[in-house]
């Protein structure tokens, strides 16, 4: 088996190897970073569109769309592990379906469309990412968008060379129980703005959330929106 599959599916094997004790993280605060910015940037980017209709995408334990709901926001969220999904149901806040990435390409329609805002918070992580995006797009309502929050490239690939590649996240610091490394596809600034583009989608703004203690940026945040038909 060629690099890519390998990495993708223990990627998705990851999740559900981890599901427990990313859950405890989430929810007991562990993560310092989404504590004290993105958690509260990517709800703010979100809101700032005033949507009625959201899909979270690669929601994980459903701690975003609970925040929306509470909001009065109609929200459906989807992630391809099976174990946080199970999570997200069991604590509410819309409808949550277990869906692969893959499936999601297939056939997006069976989550309902259209959406005001599809949002990504922290959920690209394999490294082919335009059909995803293409088939996010196809949901979204005249006017709609697509919000993704991401690590900031710069930030991200300090002490390792500035070029796609696959990586490894080892969880250190972010609570106990993880059992697996996870990987995940490293990418710079302009390739993720060839993904957009290549999905048919135009960057229209970029956002980098400040951490209020080392004064780096935390995360890195762009607006997408279906490219103009000429």
């Amino acid at each position: 088996m060629s690099r890519q599959p390998a990495e993708e599916q223990r990627l998705a094997e990851s999740w559900d190897i981890n599901a427990a004790a990313w859950t405890q993280s989430v929810r007991e605060g562990l993560i310092r970073s989404r504590q004290l910015v993105t958690d509260r940037a990517i709800t703010e980017a979100v809101l700032r569109r005033r949507p009625t209709r959201v899909l979270d995408a690669g929601c994980g334990e459903g701690w975003l769309a609970r925040k929306l709901t509470s909001q009065g926001i109609a929200v459906t969220g989807f992630d391809g592990s099976e174990s946080l999904i199970a999570d997200a149901q069991q604590h509410g806040g819309g409808p949550f379906f277990t869906l692969s990435y893959d499936d999601f390409c297939a056939q997006a329609h069976v989550l309902g469309e259209p959406f005001d805002v599809v949002v990504f918070n922290f959920a690209l992580l394999s490294e082919e990412l335009s059909p995803i995006l293409r088939a996010a797009s196809q949901t979204l309502a005249p006017g709609g968008c697509i919000l993704i929050q991401t690590l900031h490239p710069v930030e991200a690939s300090q002490g390792q060379g500035y070029e796609n590649g696959w990586r490894e996240e080892h969880f250190s610091g972010m609570g106990e129980g993880y059992k697996a490394a996870m990987p995940w596809f490293f990418r710079t600034l302009s390739s993720w703005l060839d993904e957009l583009r290549r999905a048919g989608l135009d960057c229209v703004a970029l956002e980098e959330p400040l951490h209020p203690e080392t004064g780096r940026p935390a995360s890195l945040i762009l607006t997408a929106v279906p490219r103009p038909q000429i």
